[in-house]
């Protein structure tokens, strides 16, 4: 299959062993960050990324304040350094780059220090520059990522993002110890039907590719934790597809954006199992109108009227840990789609960007 001759693709499909290594060794893994800070007042936690890692700490925000019950904010590194005002000291910044070399966040975590916040790093390269500008390391434990658009790595930094505030949590005793269970036993339910969701995202792909080639404007549409999915769904398509991709929250969609849509548009809808199915289901066919174009993935249930186009499968739909399900059928579209259209997703548009913007 000449898909599988690309990295990207490869990597979405060891997605699942991957995650299934980070919530195996979580503990080494996360010894050192949870050494630090087990004993530390903590009150707030920011995460600072640009692109996918931001997307990453944004699919995460509402598990980790529901399980250590402090506020957390996501924020871009230079918006952090330049605008946000921290009136705690016993503020937590999380400074994430999968490649470790951001500018922006060593920026962003020097900023930190600055005002005498604590500070931790996440990277999967074990040589990153941004470690050495925080009080301690999480290693992104996901192995070899190659491909310039990242993909096991989105889902690698979500799942070592929540075990880092599940293990705190529980060290902490914020959480008793069968609601830690229970958790556990939660995301191990949703890393186990990846591969279900993979196969038939590939599939899926492969049936509406004829009429999604010729897009040049796309927009995704998700809610709740699901939003995160709409944005790094849509800067996946972006970054690999090469034309106009746009990701919106369902509610603000509605509040405007609607009166661009015209019939050249493609839109998907994520589906995600919460009292916000409805509307999107609604909004689709409120939009039947303006477009043809329409991809709902979700699963079956309240979807009564199943177009060729959509992916209706049993994903499980766990409020939290969606965000590892719905992302999937979005990076197989990357993936696969700059195949057909004679582009390589591996290898960035100019591979000497950062270096000529030195933002790397």
């Amino acid at each position: 299959m000449k898909y599988e001759t690309t990295q990207m693709y490869n990597y979405i499909k060891e997605t699942p062993e991957a995650l299934n290594h980070i919530v195996a060794d979580r503990k080494n893994i996360l010894s050192a960050f949870i050494d630090k800070y087990k004993n530390t007042c903590i009150d707030q936690i920011y995460i600072i990324g640009s692109g996918t890692s931001y997307n990453a700490g944004l699919a995460t925000k509402a598990f980790l304040e529901e399980i250590l019950n402090i506020k957390v904010i996501v924020q871009f590194p230079t918006i952090f350094k330049n605008q946000e005002k921290i009136f705690s000291k016993d503020t937590l910044v999380i400074g994430v780059s999968q490649g470790g070399q951001s500018f922006s966040t060593v920026y962003g975590l020097d900023s930190a220090r600055e005002k005498g916040l604590y500070t931790a790093a996440l990277s999967s390269n074990k040589e990153a520059r941004i470690f050495d500008h925080a009080d301690t390391r999480i290693d992104l434990a996901i192995g070899e990522e190659k491909s310039g658009p990242k993909t096991k790595g989105y889902c690698g930094t979500i799942c070592t993002l929540m075990l880092l505030g599940l293990e705190l949590s529980i060290k902490k005793g914020i959480i008793k110890k069968e609601d830690y269970e229970d958790y556990l036993n939660r995301i191990n339910i949703v890393i186990n039907n990846l591969p279900q969701v993979i196969q038939c995202s590939s599939k899926w792909y492969c049936s509406i590719k004829d009429k999604l080639l010729p897009a040049k404007r796309v927009f995704v549409i998700g809610y709740d934790t699901n939003y995160a999915t709409a944005l790094e769904g849509s800067l996946k398509i972006l970054e690999t597809i090469r034309q106009s991709s746009s990701g919106y929250e369902l509610e603000e969609f509605i509040h405007g954006i609607y009166n661009c849509i015209n019939s050249e548009c493609h839109i998907f809808y994520i589906g995600s199992e919460t009292e916000y199915k409805k509307r999107a289901l609604l909004l689709k066919k409120t939009l039947q109108d303006m477009t043809q174009h329409h991809y709902f993935i979700g699963s079956p249930r309240e979807v009564d009227d199943k177009a060729n186009t959509d992916l209706i499968i049993d994903f499980i739909d766990d409020y939290f840990f969606s965000v590892l399900e719905y992302i999937i059928p979005l990076q197989v579209i990357a993936a696969l789609a700059p195949i057909d259209l004679g582009i390589n997703p591996d290898i960035p548009a100019d591979p000497q960007f950062h270096q000529k913007m030195e933002s790397k």
